[in-house]
Parts: structure tokens; sequence; C-alpha cells
């Protein structure tokens, strides 16, 4: 395991998970995006202390365990380390069963927790609340940018050397060519975060989910792509509802016609995003629904 540079005094460490690297000059770090716990943080943690490396503050883009599961286990070796993220993240981040919950609709169940959590018996806590605009950290700005829609308190981190880690705002286009059915909490939000990504004055991308960072050119066009992938699955939406069916015939039409593979948590991550994709398009009246013999049945509007 080694630091891959970028550009400047920004970072990453490959991954599962890419994690962002900020070195001050005292060689005190900003970590973005930690990743799972186990295995990995130990790694990264033998690391900083060959390389003298003193973590300082973690940046969590947003809540999923993927992302900040590591961050226990870095706290107990540094315990002074500053934990960060926004304040929709810190609800979840901290009580974790309220995602699984979110996530099946009703009470966290023992299937999807097994799935989700690797973490140990350690409790994260937030210490400071992301808000977007300047973030000031050992004299060093840094710009903070809401990116909703993959979740409701999803952010970036712009580094001074315009490097942008904006989470799981993109995937890695050998991920997207595969699995294009995001996971999206918020359709709206999402195309509109990809837009402001756009505008952005950034010369660099490092994705979570990728083999290798983006210029801002190969970031515009990977943009596009995801928008294409957005458009796709809400015309297959409204193509399916010209036929009234229910939630799980839809979802299950709509792995077969991509075949996307499915495990227990998957299938519920794709539900969450085919109900996000079905309130965008009940936002532009363009689907209703009707209960028949206790069905609920969703369909586009005839126009």
């Amino acid at each position: 395991m080694k630091l891959q540079k970028v550009f400047g005094n920004t970072y990453f460490v490959k991954g599962g998970t890419n994690t962002g690297v900020y070195l001050f000059e005292n060689n005190e770090a900003l970590l973005i995006d930690p990743g799972l716990s186990g295995l990995r943080p130990k790694n990264m943690i033998k690391m900083f202390e060959n390389e003298k490396i003193i973590p300082k503050y973690i940046v969590n883009t947003h809540e999923h365990e993927d992302h900040v599961g590591a961050c226990g286990q870095i706290k107990q070796v540094y315990p002074d380390v500053g934990i960060f993220a926004s304040e929709d993240s810190k609800l979840f981040i901290e009580r974790p069963e309220l995602f699984s919950t979110f996530v099946l609709g009703g009470k966290h169940n023992k299937f999807l927790n097994q799935k989700l959590f690797h973490r140990n018996a350690e409790k994260i806590n937030v210490d400071e609340i992301l808000c977007e605009g300047n973030l000031n950290r050992n004299n060093v700005d840094f710009k903070i940018i809401n990116f909703k829609g993959h979740t409701n308190g999803s952010v970036g981190i712009l580094t001074k050397d315009k490097v942008l880690f904006a989470g799981d705002l993109l995937i890695g286009e050998e991920t997207l060519s595969k699995y294009d059915f995001l996971y999206l909490q918020d359709v709206k939000e999402y195309l509109e975060s990809l837009d402001k990504a756009k505008s952005i004055d950034f010369d660099y991308i490092v994705l979570a989910h990728g083999k290798r960072f983006l210029d801002k050119h190969d970031a515009i066009l990977s943009i596009e792509k995801h928008k294409q992938a957005i458009y796709k699955y809400l015309n297959q939406i409204r193509e399916n509802l010209k036929v009234p069916m229910n939630i799980e015939v839809l979802l299950k039409k709509i792995i077969k016609e991509n075949e996307l593979t499915c495990n227990y948590k998957e299938y519920y991550f794709f539900r969450n995003s085919l109900v996000a994709f079905i309130s965008y398009l009940a936002d532009l009246d363009e689907v209703n629904y009707k209960i028949e013999d206790g069905d609920m049945l969703y369909y586009t509007k005839l126009k």
C-alpha cells in the first residue's frame, strides 16, 4: 500500500474505496473516505507510521459503510483525529442501524445487516458538521460542495491543488458499463449535482470507486454518461408503466431487462432507486397510482 500522487500535496490510496490524502507541510494529513473497517485501515496505519504521517482530520463524503467504516479504527490509533461529515450523514454514521431501516422501509434485519456492516464494535462519532463553503484547516483552504442525490448528505471536497473528491457522485466507467442502475435517493438532486460538478473549477477528480483519477475533460464525459444512464432508466420506467404494475413487478422487469445481478442488499438498493425514479416522475406529473384488490399499481399518465 502506498500513496498515489494526484497533484501538489494531494494524494490517494487505491482500494475498493479510494481514500483521499492531503498532506500538510508538517506531515499531518486530512483523509477523505477511509473505507471499510478491517485489514485496509490496519495497512493504512502501517503506511502512515512508516511515512511519519499523522492523520489529523477525516472528511466523510457520505454515510455509507464502505466509506466511513474505518473511522473508528483510525480514531483508536490517533485519538485526536477529527471526524467530519454533513448533518444528514452524521445521523446515519452514528446510528448505522437507521440506514438499514431506511433501506428496508421497516425495522432492520440480520439479512441486510450482514451485507451492510463490517465495522467492529466501536462507535463512530462525528466531531464537526460540514457545510457547503470554505473549510480552513492548518491554514489551508478547502471547499466543501453539496452533492445531494446519491444520498441527501453527500458532499465533495476540493483541495487547493484543484483536485476534487466527489464521493459516489461518479463511479468508474468499468463499473458503470455493468451496473448503471445507480443507487440514488433523489433523482432531481442528483441531476443537479452532476451539472453543478461541471461548473466547478477543478483539474482532476478522484472517484471513490474507480481504477484511476480523471482530468476535467474525462470527468465531463463521465458526467454525461451518468446522465445518460439516468435518462435510460427513466424512459424504461415510463414505457413499462404504460401497463399498471406494482413496485416488485416493475423492479423484476428492470433487473431482467438490464441483466442486473443482485444479492439481498443490492436488491433493496435497486428498490430504493426505483422508488426515487418513480417519485421524480410523480413530481413531473408523469405517473399516477391506483389501488386494486390490495395491490398498489403505478402507471404512466396519458398526455
